[in-house]
């Protein structure tokens, strides 16, 4: 009985250790992937990124005076972005959980580091506003459901290990828990796609007013 306490005690010491450990690889992802994407940017030189994405004259020119069709927006966002969420939750069951949640968080830091350092260089302070308001507000969405993905890949990766040495038990609650948790986090992004869609562009024409 002493020995199966111990036990529990020592799995109940690591769990933490691991959930904390991860909490730093994500963090840490997304702040150096920020970084990365600000360096390269100023290596690059202000003419070689300055019509990149929303930065483009043309875009912003043009941007203001076409009627966006929201539902248009809606179902190409839904096209380009959900088969990768989709691939990203399927994962969540694989060996490959954690790398594809973290490459997901980097390539997003990158990105939103890469277009400030732009924006800001050739529009100054307003290059902030406009990032932001590109960014905003579908990424109160789309960074949440990111960053709940790893801790989601890193349960299961605990559960799944845990089940392997169980010789199978917990398979039906695993699968069960992934179930609800990627349906979950797919209503998040799709609510976040409908805020791209129908709000971000009135955000954006309403900032680009002052370019």
């Amino acid at each position: 009985m002493k020995k199966l306490l111990q036990l529990r005690w020592k799995r109940q010491e690591r769990m933490p250790k691991s959930r904390s450990l991860w909490t730093r690889v994500i963090q840490g992802s997304l702040l150096g992937a920020f970084a990365a994407g600000i360096l390269l940017a100023n290596l690059m030189g202000r003419e070689a990124v300055s019509n990149a994405g929303i930065l483009n004259d043309y875009f912003v020119e043009k941007f203001q005076y076409t009627e966006v069709s929201g539902e248009n927006l809606f179902f190409y966002i839904i096209g380009e972005r959900v088969p990768l969420v989709l691939l990203l939750l399927m994962l969540a069951l694989t060996t490959l959980s954690m790398v594809g949640g973290i490459l997901m968080l980097s390539w997003q830091g990158f990105s939103v580091g890469f277009m400030l350092s732009t924006a800001i260089a050739k529009y100054g302070v307003k290059g902030i506003l406009l990032v932001l308001g590109g960014l905003f507000p579908q990424y109160l969405f789309y960074l949440p459901v990111y960053i709940l993905y790893c801790y989601l890949a890193n349960y299961l990766r605990l559960r799944l290990s845990k089940d392997r040495i169980g010789n199978g038990s917990d398979r039906g609650y695993i699968l069960g828990a992934w179930l609800v948790s990627a349906a979950g986090l797919l209503v998040l992004f799709v609510m976040g796609i409908f805020l791209e869609s129908y709000v971000n562009p009135l955000i954006l024409k309403k900032i680009l007013k002052i370019f």
